[in-house]
């Protein structure tokens, strides 16, 4: 095998580059999984992996992203920018998509909402959209 930088075509060095910054997502994400247990309120991650795999698998998630940066740098992939206010703005907006498909309107596809339920439901629906939209960017 080849040492040091290869050239690849322009559109196979942004294949690799999607490829390798989504999979350098999923690791990060992964690792926080597993070094952040957090009390969430709808949900719990049962932290049902032995410590020693714990411990392993943050090893080798750190071997990845080694290879990870070692690919990038044959390959010269570059480093994307990421904006946080970019990052941050869409989930904003995802967030606010999904309780707008939650509302009482809108739940007509899982049967008549109850009727006596449909204000205060509405309401409590809209603080946390008003919540959610009061995170800062600028």
């Amino acid at each position: 095998m080849k040492q040091g930088k290869l050239t690849l075509r322009e559109n196979h060095r942004r294949s690799l580059t999607s490829a390798l910054t989504m999979v350098e997502q999923m690791l990060v994400e992964t690792e926080e999984l597993l070094c952040v247990p957090k009390n969430y309120c709808c949900f719990e991650v049962d932290n049902d992996i032995r410590s020693d795999y714990k411990d392993f698998n943050l090893e080798i998630i750190g071997k990845a992203r080694e290879q990870i940066c070692k690919l990038a740098e044959k390959y010269s992939t570059g480093k994307q920018r990421q904006s946080l206010k970019k990052s941050i703005n869409t989930k904003k907006t995802k967030i606010w998509e999904i309780l707008c498909d939650v509302k009482s309107r809108r739940q007509k596809g899982f049967g008549e909402f109850p009727k006596e339920m449909i204000k205060e439901y509405d309401n409590d629906i809209d603080e946390l959209m008003a919540l959610t939209e009061k995170i800062k960017i600028n």
